[in-house]
């Protein structure tokens, strides 16, 4: 009975292994099909802003289509990221000054 145990669990934590990967695989899919659209959103934000532009006849439509796409797409990708890390370092703080409740 303790080697039909051993098997069922061992069955269990393969399924387990290989729905978690699955999991893992469709989110990052869906992080690059996020990052797509971000793209897709500041390029069209840009070309909205350098219409604008043009037309005041600040700069040509091309330049300032860049530079908008751009300060859309790296301005917020920045905001994103510096939050990130300052969540990762609360974390690794908390989990330092409390090492009973850190399960890794």
């Amino acid at each position: 009975m303790s080697e039909r145990r051993r098997q069922a669990d061992a069955d269990q934590a393969r399924l387990a292994s290989e729905v978690t990967r699955r999991a893992i695989r469709r989110l990052d899919v869906l992080e690059y099909v996020m990052f797509a659209l971000g793209a897709l959103l500041a390029l069209g934000g840009g070309a909205v802003i350098a219409w604008v532009l043009s037309g005041l006849g600040l700069w040509d439509f091309r330049s300032a289509w860049i530079g908008a796409s751009l300060v859309l797409f790296v301005v917020p990708g920045a905001i994103t990221v510096m939050k990130i890390r300052r969540e990762e370092r609360a974390e690794a703080l908390r989990s330092a000054s409390n090492p009973e409740k850190n399960d890794g």
